[in-house]
């Protein structure tokens, strides 16, 4: 089976650049639809593309239309290690305290904080904690019955676990 692509330039398939500027494009996959069709044993692909707007320092606008496929590198970053692991909150249901027991792979700041379950931040506690198993204890008195969750921060990272006050 023959593979053969075809492709759809729309109404404006050009490139305008003003005062004859060498003007590198980043390449990408710029499409709202496309698709692909047998016809006779031959598979027909494309892509419809929209038009890009972009403005070049100190020169008119670029217009283009299509499909600019955007070159593979083959880097993928590495996931980075979790900074906090172990993370429980017990007990759970809790009533007048619930303790917070983690593991903190590095010195850091460490912001804990107590949000309801509309979203709203109704506890902030900011402690510079050391590498560890680190245990804190949360007062939760005064506040009402419900679904909770606990969210610790560290290093731009997010950790969250539910908590039922009764």
């Amino acid at each position: 089976m023959k593979k053969r692509y075809l492709p759809i330039f729309g109404i404006f398939s050009f490139t305008a650049v003003a005062n004859a500027q060498q003007v590198e494009l980043q390449r990408s996959v710029i499409a709202s639809t496309g698709g692909s069709a047998e016809i006779n044993n031959t598979i027909f692909q494309y892509t419809i593309g929209d038009v890009l707007v972009t403005a070049i320092e100190n020169s008119p606008l670029l217009v283009t239309q299509g499909f600019q496929q955007p070159e593979v590198n083959g880097s993928i970053p590495e996931p980075q290690a979790p900074l906090i692991t172990g993370f429980i909150v017990y007990p759970n249901p809790a009533n007048s305290q619930t303790k917070l027991e983690f593991d903190l792979v590095m010195d850091d700041m460490v912001n804990i904080q107590l949000v309801n379950n509309a979203g709203q931040t109704v506890r902030n506690i900011s402690l510079k904690m050391l590498a560890g198993k680190a245990n804190y204890i949360l007062p939760l008195a005064g506040y009402p019955s419900g679904l909770y969750y606990v969210v610790l921060k560290a290093s731009r990272r997010t950790y969250s676990e539910k908590l039922v006050i009764q």
